[in-house]
């Protein structure tokens, strides 16, 4: 099962996060938790962590790129869940 992963809300003041770097490739496996990419706000560099387990299939923003919050960033391939 695809999962579609969003930006989320990390900055009060802003709308749009900077992406800094990718930590993970497509076609690695990733845990929950695990540190996604490096995100830069109005206030600090930080991770974005995966909300889930599975294997990252595409990223759909390129470092160095602002997104918004809410816009896709990356889909993960999970397993479905009987």
């Amino acid at each position: 099962m695809k999962l579609r992963i969003k930006m989320p809300d990390l900055s009060a003041n802003e709308a749009e996060i900077k992406i800094t770097q990718w930590l993970v490739e497509p076609g690695q496996h990733i845990k929950r938790g695990d540190p996604l990419l490096e995100v830069e706000t109005d206030k600090a560099v930080m991770d974005v962590e995966a909300i889930a387990t599975g294997v990252l299939i595409e990223t759909c923003a390129a470092a160095g790129e602002n997104v918004t919050v809410g816009q896709i960033i990356a889909v993960l391939e999970v397993p479905e869940i009987a």
